[in-house]
């Protein structure tokens, strides 16, 4: 295979450079289009001299934040990149489909081959949403690897588009599909921003939305944490802190698109309701040892061609040093792409969509890979990104230090001192959030309440001490005798209370006899063996709350204790 850049200035451009390159009209030819000229006009344009060029070759365009040529990053110029393989035939798709799952699954269906190696794949950057692509995309191709990203405006955000020779649209997405029975794929991406900050749990989402982030507006939560006039400079501010979650074991960041009218903010990809997100700032000494292994490992591998798909944020960090990790690529072989509001990529067998990141892919048709000695991009670490990095260890682990604290003083809060249990406080929350779920879904769960026979005997016979050691020999047949799913407490003095989700009353019977057997059996083989329990047990009806509820399991007990200890009563 072979590729082979254009750098279009002018009309005319793309017909001398295919007669200078040689480069024949086939299905085995690939055409990537680059611009950033994000005009219908001068795209149609460009449209044009390829149809007049070409009629079997499989094109695909998207406006960007930047082009890549020969490893070098460009504004506001168009780049074309032409790939001729030996044995791969080459389909192209497009779809306007608004809704992005549809487009995907459109696309997916044209492109689809039994011999499908690689899937380009470019959407536009302001309506679709690139996790709901990826579904589609997964659901027909499987582990088949896409590449490609988001089309960018350079952050004007008025409008984008992607494009083949024939169509183009501002909403929706375009791919081309590799379909050989031999080629050498390998992959890279670096993200190179550092989570800082405690995790935050996103508590209000839908799709790309996010309204809330720990019960707080999400404006609100920028504003506190970069400053009250950092609402005036959303989205473009968001750009430099992106919020960084971590799924799947890979950390994925996602970048800010705009702010709407009712105060949530949209991104470029899923954050969903419950993840846990933190702020993050850019390390450039990151960025540069994956750089650098990046391209050790293209070095040592078969590269016919390198394309790279990175994000825009990326650029406005960094300038012009943004194309320090493609630069060299170009060493390796011809290296072409974009600056993206978002990236398609492959990792372990599964394609994600990313943000903030730098992928790329390197395809060979041949075997061949040169052997040489690693090459480090960024050998001796500056004073300044010595500082940085300090910085952002001090904040780390002032963080940890605080989130552990604050783990003790929770653990403190909800548990009992002596028998390590929930206290009566957690109990109660966690019982009113059970009487929640079995309203909204029906289903019904048991309340056991336990009280020790005879405590107060066995505090005046063998001593407060042996009292306490009994209490924690209740605790431990509770934590034995009881499922994960189950909860207990310490309630008060010698009762113990315990919620059994999804359990109707004769199952809380069962469990609540195995409880009072298993006491006998614990303690009868310890100095203060005559203990036993007395057990109520009742279940949730329609329009119970928690005094309802506590009332009868209350009740219930007491008749045990009346009716002669040790024993198991349901009200």
């Amino acid at each position: 295979m072979r590729t082979h850049n254009l750098l279009y200035r002018r009309e005319g451009d793309i017909k001398r450079f295919v007669e200078e390159k040689g480069i024949e009209d086939s299905s085995r030819l690939l055409i990537q289009v680059f611009t950033g000229v994000p005009e219908r006009e001068h795209i149609e344009k460009v449209q044009s001299e390829l149809r007049s060029l070409f009629q079997k070759v499989g094109v695909i365009g998207t406006t960007t934040g930047g082009e890549i040529f020969n490893g070098r990053v460009y504004e506001n110029t168009t780049v074309l990149s032409f790939t001729s393989f030996e044995r791969a035939e080459v389909r192209t798709a497009l779809s306007s489909n608004p809704v992005s799952v549809q487009a995907g699954r459109e696309v997916s269906e044209t492109l689809r081959d039994e011999n499908t190696k690689l899937l380009f794949l470019f959407a536009d950057g302001l309506y679709t949403n690139g996790d709901d692509v990826l579904d589609a995309v997964n659901e027909e191709f499987g582990s088949v690897p896409v590449v490609g990203g988001l089309a960018g405006d350079n952050f004007a955000f008025k409008g984008t588009y992607v494009f083949t020779s024939e169509e183009l649209t501002d909403r929706g997405i375009v791919g081309a599909s590799i379909n050989t029975d031999r080629l050498h794929v390998n992959t890279h991406y670096n993200l190179g921003w550092v989570p800082v900050g405690r995790e935050m749990e996103v508590t209000r989402a839908e799709g790309n939305r996010i309204y809330e982030i720990e019960g707080k507006p999400v404006v609100d939560l920028y504003r506190e944490y970069l400053g009250t006039s950092a609402g005036e400079l959303l989205p473009h501010l968001a750009i430099e802190f992106p919020l960084v979650l971590e799924r799947d074991g890979v950390l994925l960041a996602r970048a800010c698109l705009g702010v709407a009218e009712d105060r949530s903010m949209l991104y470029t990809g899923d954050i969903r309701q419950g993840e846990r997100v933190r702020f993050s700032i850019w390390d450039t000494g990151v960025m540069l040892d994956s750089a650098s292994r990046n391209l050790n490992t293209f070095r040592l591998n078969p590269s016919e061609s390198i394309f790279v798909y990175t994000c825009l944020a990326r650029k406005y960090l960094m300038g012009k040093e943004v194309e320090v990790e493609s630069k060299y690529l170009q060493n390796v072989a011809p290296t072409s792409g974009f600056l993206t509001y978002g990236e398609f990529y492959n990792y372990e067998g599964r394609n994600r969509f990313m943000n903030y990141t730098f992928t790329a892919v390197s395809l060979s048709e041949g075997e061949s890979a040169r052997k040489e000695e690693d090459y480090d991009i960024h050998k001796k670490p500056d004073k300044e990104l010595v500082r940085f990095r300090a910085l952002v260890s001090l904040v780390n682990t002032i963080t940890k230090e605080l989130k552990d604290a604050n783990t003790k003083l929770e653990k403190l809060a909800e548990r009992d001192e002596l028998t390590g249990l929930y206290n009566r406080r957690k109990m109660l929350s966690l019982l009113k959030e059970q009487l929640r779920k079995a309203e909204r879904y029906g289903k019904s769960f048991c309340v056991l309440m336990a009280d020790i026979d005879n405590f107060k005997s066995i505090n005046d016979t063998y001593g407060h001490q042996a009292g306490d050691e009994v209490l924690v020999g209740i605790s431990t047949v509770l934590k034995r005798s009881l499922r994960d799913t189950d909860m207990y407490s310490r309630w008060g003095g010698e009762e113990f209370l315990v919620i059994m989700p999804e359990t109707e009353l004769e199952g809380g019977v069962v469990v609540a006899e195995k409880l009072r057997v298993e006491v006998l059996k614990f303690f009868s083989k310890k100095p203060v063996s005559d203990v036993s329990v007395s057990v109520g047990v009742t279940a949730y009806r329609e329009g119970d709350w928690v005094e309802s509820l506590l009332s009868r399991a209350d009740r219930a007990m007491y008749t045990a204790k009346h009716r002669g200890k040790n024993l198991v009563v349901t009200f």
